[in-house]
């Protein structure tokens, strides 16, 4: 078989087995048995592509992640399967549903008992046993296959795709942390004391807080409709939207998280989402349309592993990048109407908090998941690492076992730091674009035409062309 034939089959497998992944995560009906089919047909593929082949190395790396995932697949439906059926507190209920891992964040929005969150809270860090096995024996296999198919550990390979050695990511990944968390101590334990008249606690966790510091402005952000303005942004930048939908149904078992599936780079793009909270619910639908943004961009003529392996830390560049309007005084003025100076400066300073624990929380993940894999750790030392890493940076004493619960730590091989290494790219990136364009560059064709540019690469983006990694210029803005 010769090597575009082997591109097509991954290619059309993909998009497949992705819609059929998209009818999973949105609650709808699916058939798990088309999953596991075509994950047989991927795995077939890359061992006859492994075997036959040396190079291009970027589908020798996108081979390694597939065979990783799929060989895998029946042990990640299992994890999902137990999060909605098992991971549940009976004691409570949200729209008539007893409170589960994917309504989880739901309830935690809308509760007002704190004692019922530490409760729900406490609940589900007790269930986390039911996940350890599972999560313990996919993750070795995982290992497994990369040290005698690839010759490297997982870790290794996300590395490799991120351009960095492990020395490099770790200083990242630690300078940002240091030079926040002090910052971020403060003003958590003045906002908490503000918001509830208490010290936080450990159940007040990222997501919490991400709902709740914004309630007072809910009101104006409740009467629009973020998808609508979003589109109507993407269409002054010639974003061809035709490509893209939106799920906000509300549905049992839907994913807790907004997620974009790339069902078919660059013709079908699907967004999920539901509702948490109105703010959140606006920065989360312009996180997800700037990777749909990305996915719409990138040349339809690129060879499979060129628009499906892109790496992770790219991958989230424009996500982040899109998001930022939503704290753009200017974006918000004018697409908003928000002309109230108080709401706006409450706006970025609540945002600048955030941006503040989102650095030293994902540090905490970050460095736990790295250590996961380099020094070979079990579940039991990944939980004391974790607690370890969380009280370090986040001043929180929080369970060990919380990353099992966690939507993006015991499903991906290895992705958190990706949001890091974006953030940083995606201040840089503005910076650039600003430069060029002026502060309303998102109202003109000229900035959508640069940044197509940009994307449309695929896998070989040139990062050199708006990006340093100069850590600063986003610490800069949050720090103030």
């Amino acid at each position: 078989m010769n090597l575009d034939n082997i591109r097509n089959i991954l290619e059309n497998a993909h998009i497949i087995q992705n819609e059929e992944t998209y009818s999973q995560f949105a609650g709808l009906k699916y058939d798990p048995t088309i999953i596991e089919q075509v994950s047989s047909i991927k795995i077939q593929c890359c061992q006859l592509f492994m075997k036959s082949y040396q190079s291009p190395r970027e589908l020798f790396l996108s081979s390694l992640q597939i065979l990783s995932e799929d060989k895998t697949k029946r042990l990640e439906q299992e994890l999902h399967e137990i999060r909605n059926t098992k991971v549940v507190d009976k004691r409570y209920k949200i729209d008539g549903n007893y409170v589960n891992w994917s309504n989880w964040r739901q309830f935690n929005a809308s509760e007002k008992s704190h004692k019922r969150r530490k409760d729900v809270f406490d609940c589900f860090i007790d269930k986390t046993e039911l996940l350890e096995s599972v999560i313990e024996k996919r993750f070795t296999e995982i290992k497994e296959i990369y040290e005698t198919q690839g010759k490297m550990n997982p870790l290794q390979g996300y590395l490799e795709d991120e351009n960095m050695s492990y020395q490099s990511l770790s200083l990242f990944i630690e300078d940002l942390a240091e030079r926040t968390k002090k910052l971020f101590w403060e003003r958590f334990v003045a906002i908490s004391n503000k918001i509830f008249g208490r010290d936080p606690e450990y159940f007040d966790d990222f997501y919490y807080f991400r709902n709740q510091i914004f309630n007072d402005l809910s009101g104006k952000f409740a009467q629009v409709n973020p998808i609508s303005i979003v589109m109507n942004t993407m269409k002054d930048l010639d974003i061809d939207i035709n490509k893209i939908s939106y799920d906000i149904e509300d549905r049992k078992n839907k994913y807790p998280s907004p997620i974009c599936f790339f069902i078919e780079i660059p013709s079908d793009i699907r967004i999920l989402y539901r509702q948490e909270s109105p703010y959140f619910d606006f920065q989360g639908c312009f996180h997800e349309s700037g990777h749909a943004m990305h996915a719409t961009s990138i040349r339809s003529d690129l060879e499979y592993e060129k628009k499906y392996h892109i790496s992770m830390g790219v991958t989230e560049t424009f996500s982040i990048f899109l998001e930022r309007l939503t704290r753009n005084r200017t974006y918000l003025q004018k697409k908003m109407n928000l002309t109230d100076m108080k709401s706006l400066d409450k706006i970025i300073e609540l945002n600048n908090f955030m941006e503040l624990f989102f650095v030293v929380f994902y540090s905490a993940n970050s460095l736990t998941k790295m250590k996961f894999w380099a020094d070979n750790l079990s579940i039991e030392e990944t939980n004391k690492k974790y607690s370890q890493m969380m009280n370090k940076y986040t001043g929180i004493d929080m369970p060990g076992q919380y990353w099992m619960l966690h939507h993006i730590m015991p499903e991906s091989i290895m992705y958190v730091p990706s949001y890091l290494l974006a953030a940083v790219r995606a201040a840089e990136l503005e910076r650039k674009i600003e430069e060029k364009f002026g502060q309303n560059w998102w109202e003109l064709k000229e900035a959508g035409a640069y940044l197509k540019t940009v994307m449309k690469e695929g896998a070989d983006i040139n990062l050199c062309e708006f990006s340093k990694l100069d850590s600063q210029v986003f610490l800069k803005e949050i720090t103030k």
